[in-house]
């Protein structure tokens, strides 16, 4: 089942195809990305456990690396995820029928 755009709980903002603004919408939209947010801090609180942990030894630049890929992982599937849920405005296509109603109403 589709959702309605209007029911979508992220707006995207597309410039361009690597060029794009997710934002939440309404509550939902909200508590969703408060989730995700919530989530990741899970991640952040054991490396910075270890990390204290492990100052000053070899080991420490293996956790490093490994929370790094985790904050890449993580960030590639949230905006996949958002991206998924999100109504789609295609700002360079708004730009383009506004230029062409101004140029007909004689602007």
């Amino acid at each position: 089942m589709m959702m309605r755009d209007e029911d979508k709980p992220f707006v995207m903002y597309r410039r361009g195809p690597w060029n794009f603004t997710i934002t939440p919408r309404g509550t939902k939209g909200w508590t969703q990305f408060g989730v995700w947010m919530a989530l990741f801090a899970v991640p952040t609180i054991a490396f910075a456990v270890f990390a204290e942990r492990l100052e000053g030894r070899p080991e420490f630049w293996g956790a490093l690396a490994l929370y790094l890929v985790t904050v890449l992982v993580w960030s590639l599937a949230s905006i996949r995820w958002m991206k998924a849920r999100a109504e789609v405005i295609d700002v360079d296509k708004l730009l383009r029928q506004k230029r062409e109603q101004d140029r007909k109403n004689g602007r």
